[in-house]
């Protein structure tokens, strides 16, 4: 909740809403403190019991060692020796409680560790993938099924069979939650189905070395961020070894230029966490340019031109139609200059291509239909 309220502290303020932080916040140190004090509870009165138990025994080592000597039956340094190992003997004892506390915390600690090491990764261990020189974009999906949970009623995308060609430029149409976005991550392979297979350049996806796939696929989605840095560090992430001049031809592409050497510091220009002091379409662009520097073979955007203004949306599409050439696109979009960029269309409903063909005859077909919905209902 800490993290949450410190990145959205300018939404908090502006909708009043730092009591509900607050009292959150309140909320969960009063549950945090309450369970700690029952523990240190538990445990000191344990280690009462334990050092009580100790000192007893060792009054009645005493108390028995002194009615023996009296009897003769011990001498005084016997008595001695008696009463030191016995208190040596405890002290072992007397450790007990603390490190019961401790097993305690390290269990919930363990617990915690094993949610984590359970978890999936991109390459497990002694896992045979396969290497690829190149990968070019050739998708198929057969009888694909994904869910992002369990409990969810149905299925966020179903798709019983999609061929994309390598260097094919295609457009995913649909309303909000229609599943493009998800297609785009199944594309990318960050997200596996549920249920059948996705294939790239003839080969399933999950077989390929992920390393492969991301060093020729670039993927924009909606939740990409700019991260602490100079401008040149965050451009050239993806990309270490690229020159000031790739750097160059990324940013005339996407219109990033001008206001980079609108900065006093230019490429040097120090980026806060989050993006501070760029605009939305700003940011949209720097993002755009650290793909695009990449050179990647596969170009998976979703929403890139969301932020932009009409102007560089253009410009923006003006230079894509160059750079592209060979290269497979797939973008979600919602906006129509942006289908410029693409000969075929995708429409996605509910999770499901409800219509797949070249771009001029989606688009007539769309518009017939809702002329005969707008005639319909008049």
């Amino acid at each position: 909740i800490l993290v949450e309220a410190v990145q959205g502290i300018e939404d908090i303020k502006l909708l009043r809403a730092e009591s509900r932080f607050q009292n959150q916040w309140n909320h969960m140190n009063e549950v945090s403190a309450d369970i700690g004090m029952r523990q240190r509870k538990i445990v000191g009165t344990l280690m009462a019991w334990t050092q009580m138990l100790q000192g007893l025994t060792y009054a009645i080592v005493v108390l028995v060692g002194c009615f023996a000597v009296m009897d003769g039956e011990m001498t005084t340094g016997a008595l001695v020796a008696c009463s030191i190992l016995s208190s040596r003997m405890l002290g072992p004892i007397a450790q007990i409680t603390g490190v019961l506390g401790r097993l305690q915390q390290a269990k919930v600690a363990k617990q915690s560790l094993d949610e984590l090491m359970q978890r999936p990764i991109d390459q497990a261990d002694r896992s045979h993938l396969v290497h690829k020189a190149a990968l070019n974009g050739d998708y198929e999906l057969k009888n694909v099924l994904f869910q992002y949970g369990e409990e969810d009623p149905k299925p966020s995308l179903a798709i019983r069979h999609l061929k994309i060609r390598a260097g094919e430029k295609i457009a995913i149409l649909g309303r909000n939650g229609a599943g493009k976005s998800t297609l785009l991550q199944l594309l990318s392979g960050m997200q596996v189905p549920t249920q059948g297979a996705v294939h790239l350049d003839g080969l399933d996806l999950s077989l390929i070395d992920p390393s492969d796939v991301r060093r020729d696929m670039g993927l924009l989605n909606q939740n990409a961020c700019l991260f602490y840095g100079t401008i040149r560090e965050n451009l050239t992430l993806g990309a270490p070894l690229a020159t000031d001049e790739d750097i160059l031809r990324a940013l005339v592409v996407t219109g990033a230029l001008p206001f980079v050497q609108e900065k006093k510091e230019g490429l040097d220009h120090l980026i806060l966490e989050g993006g501070v002091g760029f605009s939305g379409g700003q940011k949209q662009a720097l993002l755009l340019a650290r793909l695009l520097i990449r050179q990647p073979n596969i170009l998976l955007l979703d929403e890139p031109t969301a932020s932009i203004d009409d102007v560089a949306e253009k410009q923006l599409i003006d230079h894509l139609k160059g750079w592209l050439a060979h290269r497979t696109l797939v973008v979600a979009t919602h906006r129509r200059a942006v289908l410029e960029l693409v000969d075929r269309i995708i429409v996605v409903n509910e999770g499901k291509i409800v219509m797949d063909g070249p771009r001029d005859q989606v688009l007539n077909q769309s518009t017939a239909q809702q002329k005969q919905v707008q005639g319909g209902n008049s």
